[in-house]
């Protein structure tokens, strides 16, 4: 989950760099993940795919295609981890 949390934190930083602060802290809280007062992500509430799709949903919306392509090695590394389908109950 590290690894995770230190994409999530470089994809907010982008946007933060394009936008502001306090939009990215807040854009970042949204999709679930902890934010740090000092603006650092802390925690993912949640399965990492989800709040990513939420966190570029909200990166779409404001038009931001910078922070989006920031997200990239968050998409290239979430693809790939394996996903273990749930048991039938027959």
């Amino acid at each position: 989950m590290e690894k995770f949390l230190v994409l999530f934190e470089e994809a907010a930083q982008t946007q933060a760099e394009v936008d502001s602060h306090e939009k990215a802290c807040e854009q970042a809280r949204l999709a679930g993940l902890g934010v740090f007062p000092t603006d650092s992500i802390i925690s993912c509430t949640g399965n990492p795919r989800v709040v990513l799709l939420k966190l570029i949903k909200s990166f779409i919306l404001d038009g931001n295609l910078v922070a989006l392509v920031a997200c990239e090695p968050l998409i290239i590394k979430l693809t790939k981890l394996q996903v273990e389908p749930k048991p039938v109950n027959a």
